[in-house]
């Protein structure tokens, strides 16, 4: 994503396209990691931005609430931050390393799952975490066991 479509994004969803906005949405459009705010402060600053560590948290979550950003709230860990949005997929969580990848939905369409009773809400999303061992951590763990 070039620095003009990062800032016309920022602008089409009513926020100014400030040094720091502009490269916490460069490093999320660029990591596959899922950063954590801690990663995101460290990519930014190895760009030459000097970002505090408030004005961090405070990009991060403007860029969430102007749909830029999606925050993910992991059970037990940090909350990370991607930059991809719009569509309904999921997570793949390493429980050892915390290594977490993007799965698409299972049916394809939003929200992919369907409860047994909506409860009158009108869903839009649904939010499917799939935790195990990544390959590398399933190594280490076998190695463990036979040691």
């Amino acid at each position: 994503m070039t620095r003009a479509t990062i800032e016309e994004r920022l602008r089409g969803a009513g926020l100014r396209a400030t040094a720091p906005r502009v490269a916490v949405l460069e490093v999320l459009a660029e990591s596959h990691d899922h950063p954590r705010v801690d990663q995101v402060i460290e990519r930014v600053r190895t760009r030459g931005v000097m970002i505090s560590t408030q004005a961090a948290y405070d990009v991060c979550e403007a860029l969430h609430r102007g749909a830029l950003a999606r925050r993910i709230a992991l059970a037990g860990g940090p909350v990370r931050y991607e930059a991809r949005v719009g569509d309904n997929h999921h997570h793949l969580v390493c429980r050892d390393c915390g290594l977490t990848v993007d799965v698409d939905c299972a049916r394809g369409e939003a929200p992919c799952l369907e409860p047994e009773s909506a409860h009158g809400f009108a869903l839009d999303e649904a939010e499917v975490t799939y935790w195990g061992l990544c390959p590398t951590c399933q190594i280490h763990d076998d190695r463990r066991a036979t040691a």
